[in-house]
């Protein structure tokens, strides 16, 4: 049964909900026409913006949680859901969850994501390509896979690189100006691979790399799994640019040994990573900055990031170090970085 009066108590603001029973039957649109797919009910619940609203239904133990939390525009929002009865909950002094991907079905969604083709090493001496070929990204047993395989690539102009990865992002997909990013992943262990979970802004309004500012999650040195790292870029264009970078030492099992979960929770003053719950690093506003905006102390951090996901072979990463992709045995290959999830939670004041 349908209730129009949906309001409840509870720790979070509630608002009245405006629910419709609808009279009749909701179609799906096919290649050989329309199926029906059963009764539904309208929700409609007015926003102010940058609030946040959490649609919930309730269930046999108590309210679940619909969907993400959507932020507000100060428009109405209308949706369809199964029959039941809903409430709308304003969250406040917690984090919300506003995207994730759990990778639960058989193949990447291109709506939260974008493969990229990428011959030319990165800016820092790689040597992949990144080919769009499902077997370099797949999804499988409910889990990400991002899988380095000895396979040279010639590009038309005549570049060829030795090995084949991917890189995925979500720019335009997934976009956040601050929030708790949370992923949980396991590393490959062999030399000269470099697995990264980082960020880049959409826009870039401050200027090109490192001046537009990059956020790194997760990096991980090859064989060097017992550690993981994390950094930001900032400053000026290259080569005007600067860095602050960290390590983590894992305390028992590496980072190739099982999953861990690396956080990332940032805001306008402050970034910090951990690692299963334990703080690696925490970055103030006072230590980065920005050559084309002095007078603005949170630049060029205050700007919408984008997610990107890649596995690297080689390059400046490991310039101080003995290790190379060449020196493993080719029944090393492939080298995979899994992924159980990744979750975006932004701070509901």
């Amino acid at each position: 049964m349908v209730s129009s009066s949906a309001v409840r108590r509870g720790a979070s603001r509630l608002q009245q909900l405006s629910l419709l029973c609808c009279k009749w039957l909701v179609f799906a649109s096919t290649s050989w026409g329309q199926v029906e797919t059963g009764p539904a009910v309208q929700v409609r619940y007015a926003t102010m913006p940058g609030e946040f609203y959490q649609l919930q239904k309730r269930g046999n133990a108590g309210w679940d949680n619909v969907g993400f939390a959507v932020v507000g525009s100060g428009e109405l929002v209308k949706e369809y859901h199964p029959v039941g009865e809903y409430r709308i909950v304003q969250p406040k002094n917690e984090w919300v969850l506003v995207w994730a991907d759990e990778f639960s079905g058989t193949d990447l969604d291109y709506g939260k994501w974008e493969k990229e083709e990428n011959n030319y090493g990165g800016g820092n001496y790689e040597r992949q390509a990144y080919r769009t070929d499902p077997k370099y990204c797949l999804v499988r047993d409910g889990l990400l896979n991002i899988a380095v395989y000895r396979d040279s690539h010639t590009t038309t102009d005549g570049k060829t690189q030795p090995y084949s990865s991917a890189r995925i992002r979500t720019q335009k997909r997934g976009d956040w100006k601050y929030g708790r990013f949370e992923v949980r992943a396991r590393m490959p262990r062999g030399q000269g691979i470099w697995p990264a979970v980082w960020m880049l802004p959409t826009e870039s309004v401050y200027g090109g790399w490192a001046a537009g500012g990059e956020i790194d999650i997760i990096e991980s040195r090859g064989s060097a799994v017992h550690e993981t790292t994390g950094a930001i870029h900032f400053g000026g264009g290259w080569p005007r640019n600067t860095f602050l970078a960290h390590a983590f030492r894992f305390p028992e099992k590496d980072a190739a040994e099982e999953f861990h979960t690396y956080t990332l929770e940032w805001n306008a003053n402050e970034i910090r990573w951990l690692v299963d719950d334990k703080l690696a690093q925490a970055r103030s506003s006072r230590e980065w900055h920005s050559e084309s905006a002095p007078e603005n102390s949170r630049a060029p951090f205050d700007q919408p990031f984008h997610l990107i996901v890649n596995v690297a072979v080689d390059g400046r990463f490991f310039e101080k170090t003995e290790q190379k992709a060449d020196l493993l045995p080719d029944s090393a290959f492939p080298q995979v970085l899994e992924i159980d999830y990744i979750r975006v939670y932004q701070w509901a004041d």
